[in-house]
Parts: C-alpha cells; sequence; structure tokens
C-alpha cells in the first residue's frame, strides 16, 4: 500500500513538473523569440543573450542589443508564450502596479517583486525561469 501511494505521488509529480532549459542556438525556438526582440531594432542587430531560459510554455530573455559586436543600447528583457506551437510576447505590464520608475530599471536582475505578480498572474509561469539571485 506504501509503495503504491509513493509510486502514485510521484507520478503525479513527475507529470507536473517540467523542465527548465536554455534553448540551443540555430533555426529553433530561441531564434523565434530572438526575432520579436530584432522587430524593435528594424531586423539589423544581433544579440548578447544575457539569460534564456524556457520552462513549458513560458520563457524570459534578458538581451543587449550588439551593432559590429559593440554593445548598442541598454539590456532589453520580457517573458514569452507559446500558444498553438508560436512564441508571443507577453504584455505582463498589464493590471500590474509599479511603484516608481526604479523597479523597471533591470527588473529582472534586482526585483523579485515583478517576477512573483507575473507569476500570480499567470499561474503556468514557472518562477525557474527567471536569474536567480
Amino acid at each position: 500500500m506504501k509503495l503504491t501511494l509513493g509510486l502514485f505521488i510521484l507520478i503525479n509529480i513527475n507529470a507536473y513538473s517540467q523542465t527548465v532549459y536554455e534553448p540551443i542556438k540555430g533555426p529553433s525556438e530561441r531564434k523565434e523569440i530572438l526575432d520579436i526582440f530584432r522587430k524593435d531594432c528594424e531586423n539589423k542587430c544581433q544579440f548578447k543573450v544575457n539569460h534564456f531560459l524556457i520552462s513549458g510554455n513560458w520563457a524570459f530573455a534578458n538581451v543587449t542589443p550588439l551593432m559590429d559586436s559593440v554593445e548598442d543600447g541598454e539590456p532589453r528583457w520580457n517573458m514569452f508564450n507559446r500558444v498553438s506551437g508560436k512564441w508571443s510576447q507577453v504584455d505582463w505590464a498589464k493590471g500590474v502596479e509599479i511603484r516608481d520608475d526604479f523597479e523597471l530599471i533591470d527588473v529582472s536582475i534586482q526585483n523579485s517583486r515583478i517576477e512573483k505578480i507575473i507569476v500570480k498572474k499567470h499561474p503556468g509561469c514557472s518562477m525557474a525561469i527567471f536569474p536567480k539571485r
């Protein structure tokens, strides 16, 4: 009986846990997500990827635009969600109260409050995709 209950719990935990991974370079979901960032750069820039993790249908990326291999702008970050096999940017700020502009400065590195609000707003999203502090 105990063995059966233990296996049942283990199977259920594994069914709900999702792998967290950094997507590989090349023609993949990584390119699809980075292309969303490229739209802001008129499709001409490359990126230094500072942080990029995917878990299930959720992704978080923090990138720095590069022009001729030189940093060309402030780091940018965003959340992405895959629906029907297609990645799209998440409007995470809608309905989120920002206390002041400082919260938006490197929010992905300095402020876990926003991340917790995002996960509460989007329960399928895992805290595991955000940078560790």
